[in-house]
């Protein structure tokens, strides 16, 4: 038959820390002399203890034990109903043992605190803090967050203005702080104001705080100004007294003639000879139309600068036009005078193939593919030096005219100095 298993009052009321105890019959059905254990099951096993834990008894006796309910004060034991029962565990039959149940009601208690971080915050339009509230009772609660200022001119934002807090929980709002009025220059201001925590009943919980308000310009800003008003004014002497007479200085000695600087011998030139042709440097600009002879043909040569000068002598720029009738064009270098090549600029509009070289004298300064090349600028780090009497000369070997056309159309063209 087992045990039977009753709780005397299985309805009970507790508050947190406190203590309420029952009684529970334990009856031996059995035929034998039996052994019961007795433990609490549930929620409330934490907080419950049974006097005694084991009792013996004859066949179809009972006896009482005591079940006492003690919950602790503090979040871990959360308020409301909770069911609990009793079991008694048979040694001699183990299929009988015996469980009885009931209910505990644990009462709400309250035990909230509240803070603000920072206490004192800075700023030149606004302050921010954090409203933290701690709920260290047994059951949820809401607040309701509000401020206020002695003066009642400063604005408070919070994010958000209402909490719910779980027990054993702490929740966070955030609280903008905004003064009336901003100031460009002075001393800082204290702005003192209370947040108030509020809800449930509750008495609202004060908390003192404070906006240390900064001016819109920094103390240092005028020192800063003038400092960098007095650093301009010392660059200003220094590039004035120091800078700018050196460059003046090094610009002069740039455009000193080369003569005055290197050595005559250290100027490449390239071996005499050739025939002489049109051309010169200083003289009126001249055009002279190449023809078909079985002579090198004529460049279009161009004597330009007027009065401008480098320590080579006066600008020259010279076309030397080369196509299948007219293979080849040469300049000559007047005798007399000196012809410092800097630059090249080849050409071919329309794309014709074949070989193009340039020579001054009895050296190539240039052999090149056709093909590789619709513009192409050559440019010299130090000028070639070509003597009076030499001929610049350009010479084309056509093996097909581009872009359809009838025949192959080329060109080069210098540009040197010349004195």
């Amino acid at each position: 038959m087992g045990a039977n298993t009753t709780i005397t009052v299985d309805e009970l009321t507790v508050a947190p820390g406190s203590e309420i105890t029952t009684a529970v019959r334990v009856r031996n059905n059995g035929t034998v002399v039996d052994q019961y254990d007795l433990e609490v099951l549930g929620d409330a096993a934490g907080w419950t203890s049974v006097q005694p834990t084991s009792i013996s008894l004859l066949p179809g006796l009972e006896q009482t034990v005591q079940i006492a309910f003690r919950p602790s004060k503090s979040s871990a034991v959360p308020a409301g109903r909770t069911t609990f029962a009793v079991k008694a565990s048979s040694h001699e039959d183990p299929h009988g043992s015996s469980v009885a149940e009931g209910t505990i009601d644990v009462l709400p208690y309250d035990d909230r605190a509240a803070e603000l971080v920072p206490r004192a915050s800075r700023g030149r339009r606004s302050g921010t803090h954090e409203v933290a509230v701690d709920n260290r009772g047994n059951a949820p609660i809401t607040v309701d967050l509000s401020a206020t200022d002695p003066e009642g001119t400063m604005r408070f934002e919070f994010d958000p203005p209402q909490l719910t807090v779980e027990p054993g929980t702490v929740r966070f709002s955030t609280l903008r702080v905004r003064p009336a009025k901003m100031f460009w220059r002075g001393p800082n201001k204290s702005l003192p104001f209370a947040v108030f925590v509020s809800g449930d009943d509750h008495a609202p919980l004060p908390l003192d705080g404070s906006m240390v308000q900064q001016s819109i310009l920094p103390k240092w800003f005028w020192k800063a100004v003038f400092a960098a008003l007095a650093l301009a004014v010392i660059l200003a002497v220094l590039w004035f007294a120091l800078v700018k007479p050196q460059i003046k200085t090094s610009a002069q000695e740039v455009t000193k003639p080369i003569d005055d600087r290197l050595d005559a011998a250290s100027i490449p030139t390239l071996p005499s000879g050739g025939d002489n042709g049109a051309g010169g440097g200083g003289a009126p600009t001249t055009t002279t139309t190449t023809t078909p002879t079985t002579e090198p043909p004529t460049a279009t040569t161009t004597a330009t600068g007027g009065g401008l000068e480098s320590v080579y002598g006066k600008p020259v720029v010279a076309r030397l036009a080369v196509s299948s009738d007219n293979p080849s064009a040469a300049y000559s270098v007047p005798d007399g005078q000196t012809l410092a090549l800097t630059d090249m600029i080849l050409q071919n509009p329309q794309g014709d193939f074949g070989r193009i070289t340039v020579t001054a004298g009895d050296t190539v300064l240039l052999d090149i593919a056709l093909d590789t090349l619709a513009v192409h600028d050559e440019h010299t780090i130090a000028p070639v030096i070509v003597p009076g009497g030499s001929q610049i000369s350009v010479s084309m070997t056509c093996t097909a005219p581009g872009d359809g056309a009838a025949s192959c159309s080329d060109g080069v063209t210098i540009f040197g100095f010349q004195q």
